[in-house]
């Protein structure tokens, strides 16, 4: 890994330097081992050269952009480039400090001798169990077992991803405060304090910058204090040029553009045109279901396996659009590719 160029890493080039002269290990510390498999991914040179500096001094990233651009992708796959561990913990509203952080539960260990052998089923196992117990006079014993984050955290060259961080409660982004500052985390619960490994990163990934969701595509965005934003260095991430976003469907299904079409343009191209146009038609709030590379990926693979192009984008993205909205969508789809979709 420490020979690999930033060309050789991430097959990127610059427009001023040779990107396949300088070492990885230049730019960024490389780790001793990820969790990640390496798949063929399309990375930018502007925003990729911007992520590897704050890796490597380990300042917190908050990466923002449109639903299903590839933001946490992205990170997973310069992990495995770098060679070095990925955690992602997922916030929704229902997030709690204990799934968080930790909390304490029984530690079962101690009762083993106790509990049901395999005759010793159901109610009356269990009522056998504890009288067991209860005639040895023993209690339960109870141990804190830890969250998510400090088990990602003391990962030695983690990228800690902390995905749809916009969906975090507030009052856990406030607790989280002190942690994106000085790397150490504390537990509500213990008062226990737990430090960052050496050289752990973390990334927050969100459909918005942290302030307020002004084009009301986010449902549930919670709008960070400036306490929170402040400590983050921000990468904005959008989805890939047309072009590269062929590359995309080309690299990961074989033979896709063997897909027959109306026209002659091939299937890889007509593809792309109909997802930004589905994308044009969110933007406008004309339609609710963003158009993601998922639903690129998706609708090449259907319409590959099923020999239907129609049914392939049916299956990928049409029939979870609102009756309403397949009114533009169907629009749209009969200009690009010549064909009608059927009701």
């Amino acid at each position: 890994m420490s020979q690999a160029s930033i060309f050789d890493a991430f097959g990127v080039t610059s427009p001023t330097t040779d990107t396949k002269q300088i070492p990885l290990e230049a730019v960024c510390k490389t780790g001793k081992g990820t969790n990640q498999d390496k798949i063929k991914f399309r990375f930018e040179y502007k925003p990729l050269r911007r992520i590897l500096r704050n890796i490597n001094q380990n300042q917190p990233i908050w990466a923002w952009g449109p639903s299903g651009c590839g933001k946490t992708e992205l990170f997973s796959q310069i992990g495995a480039r770098l060679n070095r561990p990925v955690h992602i913990i997922s916030f929704g509203e229902e997030t709690s400090v204990r799934e968080l952080f930790g909390t304490v539960a029984i530690d079962h260990t101690s009762a083993e001798a106790d509990m049901p052998q395999k005759e010793d089923k159901g109610i009356a196992g269990i009522a056998k169990a504890l009288w067991a117990l209860a005639k040895r006079g023993l209690g339960l014993k109870t141990e804190f077992r830890y969250g998510q984050l400090p088990k990602a955290i003391q990962d030695e060259g983690a990228i800690v991803v902390l995905d749809e961080f916009n969906m975090c409660p507030a009052g856990i982004a406030a607790q989280l405060n002190f942690f994106f500052e000085k790397g150490k985390l504390t537990i509500p619960e213990t008062g226990e304090e737990v430090t960052a490994a050496k050289d752990v990163t973390i990334v927050v990934t969100s459909n918005t910058s942290g302030g307020m969701d002004e084009t009301g595509l986010y449902a549930g965005s919670q709008s960070m204090n400036g306490a929170t934003r402040t400590r983050f260095a921000y990468i904005q991430l959008d989805y890939l040029p047309a072009d590269e976003e062929r590359l995309i469907l080309t690299d990961r299904i074989e033979k896709v553009d063997a897909i027959k079409t109306p026209g002659e343009k091939p299937f890889s191209s007509l593809a792309v045109e109909v997802g930004r146009g589905c994308r044009s038609l969110v933007n406008q709030g004309k339609v609710s279901l963003p158009f993601t590379v998922r639903n690129l990926l998706a609708f090449g693979k259907a319409t590959k396996e099923l020999r239907d192009v129609a049914d392939g984008f049916r299956d990928a993205y049409f029939d979870g659009l609102a009756p309403s909205e397949q009114v533009a969508v169907s629009q749209l789809f009969h200009k690009t590719f010549g064909i009608k979709l059927e009701d």
